[in-house]
């Protein structure tokens, strides 16, 4: 079995990077046995690296192509499938792969060694990212392999497919609710102290475990609200503590090195054999250009004329009509971090939770709050657009507007750092809503999604879900039938 290796500084090596581009990563796990090595200050940042593999990359990718961030460029070719919706059970398949042969394998280990030992820290950290992983899968796919994936060692090679909301949902939550439960254990004298080990929160100090707890709360409110009604008290319980987040859990060691990069940028712009396959959307870039919303030059690079312009989500004009060079390209840099949650995201969460229980003042500040961060994030301004009279003032008339308002600016903060969340709130909540027209023609609202140009699906549908892999179909007989990917899970709108 092929070692993964660490940097002693904290970085991930070019080695374990380097699987979140080429196939071959699965060689790391090439021993049935996998792993030998039970080092948990080696096993917690591989586990973690893994995640973002997977989150940073094909996770992000069509985030930004289902929630319309972004195209298919009509030069090239590379996502015309994902664009089109056009998936079958060979589309992505390191989406799957990576959580269940990196990244969980790794953390289950930190976790079994780190109780063995009493290092609750690990422990925490792991089962956090455990429960990030699952519900990664869990919401991308529905049932997943839950109480019995990982136990090959047991016996177990063809593990069941736990149902979503009974079994894989209130798994992660009591999960979550153990790491909480020992908040007071993990500063302790007798803890041992994690360096850049942690991805998320290490310093070459020394990490900050509270930022943990933080996080496995804010990761749980996150959970609850995919069923709000059933979970209004627990939702309140979190709110009134308000220990969540106000930082970002994001991965932000990526440098400016072949294998080294940020997983979206190395996959799309340093393997690829073109560099301008994701283009502006108009859906999102006319938005920001209506409302002269500064953040349009940090999503997109201007065209050959210094301009912003995108294209209709899946159109492919010929390039004799419309030159490459005069559609911007979705701007990425190679030191991108990846997102787990943001500040921005905690706060449009409870922002959305405060409207839903009808406290429009709460709402208000915290959706203030998330607009801020939102700007912030890319060192602009968001004051004059927040404030009474500016474009995105808050909407509180109804609880329906609130949640407009709300929504619509979440998507707009996840473009370029966590897409992937977008496009589940596009099917938990319906918001931002399909239209049936292009944002040029009359009666298109701004904000809403267009219909996709070439879809393979009837018209008003919309991607709900990936398909299973073939793979997983292939060696577990209890993968479940074939499920159309605009078949809605039990959450969504």
């Amino acid at each position: 079995m092929k070692a993964l290796k660490i940097f002693s500084t904290g970085l991930v090596s070019l080695e374990l990077l380097a699987f979140t581009a080429c196939n071959d990563y699965l060689d790391i796990n090439d021993n049935p046995n996998y792993p030998t090595v039970t080092d948990v200050t080696t096993l917690l940042p591989s586990g973690i690296a893994g995640t973002a593999a997977a989150l940073g990359a094909q996770y992000q990718l069509i985030g930004s192509l289902w929630s319309q961030h972004y195209t298919q460029g009509h030069t090239s070719n590379q996502y015309n499938t994902l664009c089109f919706y056009n998936v079958s059970n060979s589309s992505e398949v390191r989406m799957w792969r990576t959580p269940y042969t990196v990244s969980l394998p790794d953390l289950n280990l930190v976790i079994k060694t780190a109780e063995e030992n009493n290092q609750w820290n690990y422990w925490a950290i792991a089962k956090v990212m455990t429960v990030f992983n699952y519900h990664m899968l869990v919401d991308t796919y529905g049932s997943i392999p839950f109480t019995e994936a990982l136990k090959g060692n047991e016996g177990i090679y063809n593990p069941k497919y736990d149902d979503s909301k009974t079994v894989v949902y209130p798994g992660l939550i009591a999960m979550l609710d153990e790491v909480i439960a020992k908040e007071d254990v993990y500063d302790g004298d007798d803890q041992p102290t994690i360096l850049k080990e942690d991805f998320l929160f290490g310093t070459a100090t020394g990490n900050d475990m509270s930022k943990w707890v933080a996080f496995a709360k804010s990761l749980k409110l996150k959970l609850l609200m995919r069923d709000f009604e059933a979970n209004k008290t627990a939702i309140q319980t979190l709110l009134t503590e308000n220990d969540f987040l106000t930082v970002d859990a994001k991965m932000d060691v990526f440098v400016d090195a072949e294998n080294g990069l940020n997983p979206l940028y190395e996959n799309d712009r340093r393997k690829l054999n073109s560099t301008v396959n994701l283009r502006a959307c108009n859906t999102l870039s006319e938005f920001l250009l209506n409302f002269d919303d500064p953040r349009a030059e940090v999503f997109y690079d201007p065209n050959n004329s210094g301009d912003i312009t995108g294209l209709d989500y899946g159109y492919r004009p010929s390039s004799q009509a419309v030159p490459s060079g005069s559609i911007s390209v979705a701007t990425l840099s190679p030191t991108d971090a990846v997102y787990f949650m943001s500040a921005a995201e905690v706060a449009f969460l409870k922002a959305e939770a405060y409207a839903r229980l009808g406290n429009a003042n709460a709402a208000e500040e915290n959706y203030n709050n998330g607009v801020t961060l939102a700007f912030s994030r890319w060192g602009l301004d968001a004051s004059s657009f927040i404030a009474v009279g500016g474009v995105y003032e808050f909407d509180s008339a109804t609880t329906e507007s609130m949640l407009t308002s709300i929504l619509t600016q979440k998507w707009i903060a996840a473009t370029r750092c966590q897409a992937w969340d977008a496009w589940c709130d596009i099917n938990r909540t319906g918001i931002p809503a399909l239209s049936s027209e292009y944002v040029d023609e009359p009666g298109y609202v701004w904000g809403e999604l267009t219909p996709c140009y070439n879809s393979v699906l009837p018209d008003g549908e919309f991607p709900r879900r990936m398909l299973y892999p073939k793979e997983s179909s292939d060696n577990n007989s209890n993968t479940p039938a074939v499920v159309s990917i605009q078949t809605k899970q039990w959450w969504h709108k």
